[in-house]
C-alpha cells in the first residue's frame, strides 16, 4: 500500500506540483562511496543507480547547482530555481575521483567534495572505516572491550552479525571522546579482536591524491575541507577542535592553491558539533557548513547548519525528495 501510494505521488510530483506549493527549497544530497563493477569499494552505491538518478535530472532539465551559485542564493537573496539540486560527496576516497566524478562529468554536473585532509595525505584512513576493517577481519568473536570513555564494551559476533555490529560499535564511539581514537583502535580495538593493524591504507579504503584533488577543481568541482581525521569536533578540546579546522584549511591553500570558505562536519548530527565549533569556523573564514540533518536548504537558515539528505539508491525515494514531496509531508506535519 505504501509503495503503490508513494508511486502515484511521485507521478504527481513530476507534474510539478510540489515545487509550486513548497518555493524555494533545494535538496542538498550526500554520497560516500560509488562503485563501479567489482572494485571492491565498500557499501558503495553502485555507479549506475547513480547515472540513473543523474540522467533524470538531465532529461527534465533540472539545474545542478554550485556552491557558488548557492552561496549568490543565500547572500544575496537570489531566489533557489524551482528545478535545481545540489550534491557533494564526504571524505576523500579514490572511487570519489576515479568513479563518482566521471559519472557527473558524463552529464556536465558539478560535484562538490569534503575531503580529510590526513586521508589525503596518507596519513590515516577514518576512524569508523576502521572498526569496519577490524570487525569484518575478526579472529576473536566474543571479547570486552574498554573504550576511550572507560566504559566497558562487548563484541559478540556469534549473536550479533558483523553489520549490525559494526553500526553499534561506530555509535558507541561518537558519543565517547575522540581525542586518542587512533592510538586507541591501534592498540585496544584491534589488540582485542586479534587483528593485525595494517602497515598501510587497505586497498578499498586508499584515498584520492591532491593532484586528483587539483584536476577536479580544474573540471568544475569544488574540494573543501572535512577537517584533518574525521574525529567528531564535538568531543574534543578547544586546541583540537581549533586544528582541526584551520590546519585542513591550510592543507586545502597549500595543495590547491585558493582559500575554501566552505567546511562540513564529520558525521555531521547535531549532537556532533557546537556553538564553540560554529564559532571557530566564522574565525577561520569559513562562510558556510554542512551538516547531515535530513531537510532542504532554504533562505534564512543559519548558514553554518545548511542540511543534507543522503543520497537514496532507490528511484522512488529519489523522486520523492527531488520533486519536493518530501517537503509537502514537512508542510501536512507541519
Amino acid at each position: 500500500m505504501k509503495t503503490q501510494v508513494l508511486k502515484w505521488a511521485n507521478l504527481l510530483g513530476e507534474t510539478g506540483i510540489y515545487r509550486l506549493l513548497c518555493p524555494g527549497r533545494l535538496p542538498v544530497f550526500m554520497l560516500h562511496r560509488v562503485t563501479e563493477g567489482d572494485d571492491g569499494v565498500p557499501a558503495g552505491l553502485p555507479a549506475d543507480q547513480l547515472r540513473s538518478h543523474l540522467q533524470y535530472l538531465s532529461d527534465r532539465g533540472y539545474q545542478v547547482l554550485s556552491m557558488d551559485e548557492l552561496w549568490h542564493c543565500l547572500h544575496e537573496g537570489q531566489p533557489i530555481p524551482s528545478r535545481s539540486v545540489m550534491f557533494t560527496i564526504d571524505d576523500g576516497f579514490y572511487d570519489h575521483h576515479d568513479v563518482a566524478a566521471k559519472v557527473f562529468d558524463e552529464f556536465g554536473f558539478t560535484l562538490n567534495f569534503f575531503v580529510i585532509t590526513g586521508l589525503l595525505d596518507q596519513q590515516l584512513w577514518p576512524w569508523d572505516d576502521q572498526v569496519s576493517y577490524a570487525i569484518n577481519h575478526a579472529r576473536v568473536v566474543n571479547t570486552d572491550i574498554r573504550l576511550p570513555s572507560g566504559l566497558v564494551y562487548s563484541v559478540n559476533l556469534e549473536a550479533k552479525s558483523a553489520k549490525t555490529t559494526i553500526k553499534e560499535t561506530r555509535e558507541a564511539l561518537k558519543a565517547a571522546p575522540q581525542t586518542g581514537i587512533y592510538q586507541w583502535l591501534q592498540e585496544e580495538f584491534f589488540e582485542k579482536l586479534d587483528v593485525d593493524f595494517p602497515s598501510s591504507v587497505p586497498p578499498e579504503y586508499r584515498p584520492m591524491s591532491w593532484s586528483d584533488a587539483r584536476s577536479l577543481r580544474e573540471r568544475g568541482h569544488g574540494v573543501y575541507p572535512h577537517t584533518c581525521t574525521h574525529r567528531i569536533l564535538s568531543t574534543l578540546t578547544a586546541a583540537e577542535k581549533r586544528e582541526e579546522i584551520r590546519d585542513s584549511l591550510k592543507r586545502v591553500e597549500e595543495e590547491l592553491g585558493y582559500s575554501p570558505e566552505i567546511f562540513a562536519y564529520p558525521t555531521g548530527r547535531l549532537a556532533d558539533y557546537d556553538d564553540e565549533d560554529v564559532k571557530e569556523l566564522g574565525q577561520a573564514g569559513f562562510d558556510m557548513a554542512f551538516n547531515t540533518v535530513p531537510a532542504y536548504v532554504r533562505q534564512g537558515q543559519d548558514r553554518y547548519q545548511l542540511p543534507r539528505f543522503s543520497l537514496p539508491e532507490t528511484k522512488a525515494d529519489f523522486l520523492q525528495i527531488v520533486n519536493r514531496f518530501e517537503a509537502f509531508k514537512e508542510r501536512l506535519r507541519g
